[in-house]
């Protein structure tokens, strides 16, 4: 016998990854030069236009929030040259998420900044998120860009929440409780 009162979800809303993005408050933009696209490009790297597409639009989400931008080696915003992979080798990188205690990080060469960049911060006890949609990751040691992509994502996921663009587009954006049921 079937009971009709039997409540089906379709998805599971992760509420700490939710709860950490909105506390963003800073988005780094990583590698985001025209060279490292050509390069994803090169190696058929998965989606790279959609992951295109969702840095645009973080990027346009933070400047309508008034969040800063924190892009490596590109003019504007806030910009951070770096020497190794972690943004962290930057001391005014460093000193600006000390201040904030929280960022969503994205962009290209995934496997490189973004997972060095996460480990790093974990190890401060900053607060990150990672747009997974919103970066890619390069082909490594006869591993497709696809499949390094995901095991980017799986070890990110070790330091920090994990977000879809759209997921982080949400959390981050002004909540009114007007038309809710409590509001």
């Amino acid at each position: 016998m079937r009971r009709s009162w039997v409540i089906r979800m379709n998805s599971v809303i992760d509420l700490r990854s939710y709860v950490s993005a909105s506390n963003t408050r800073l988005l780094v933009m990583v590698d985001l030069q025209e060279r490292n696209y050509d390069k994803l490009a090169k190696d058929r790297a998965s989606d790279l236009a959609r992951s295109m597409e969702n840095c645009t639009l973080a990027i346009r989400h933070a400047r309508s929030l008034g969040l800063p931008i924190a892009f490596t080696r590109q003019a504007g915003h806030m910009v951070f040259e770096r020497q190794q992979p972690s943004c962290y080798t930057n001391q005014l990188f460093e000193d600006t998420v000390s201040r904030v205690g929280g960022f969503a990080i994205a962009g290209l060469v995934a496997e490189e900044t973004c997972l060095a960049t996460a480990i790093d911060a974990s190890h401060r006890g900053h607060r990150v998120t990672f747009l997974s949609d919103a970066s890619a990751s390069r082909g490594r040691n006869a591993a497709d860009a696809e499949t390094v992509h995901l095991i980017t994502t799986k070890a990110i996921g070790l330091f920090a929440d994990i977000a879809t663009t759209r997921h982080w587009l949400l959390a981050t954006s002004p909540r009114t409780l007007e038309g809710h049921r409590y509001g």
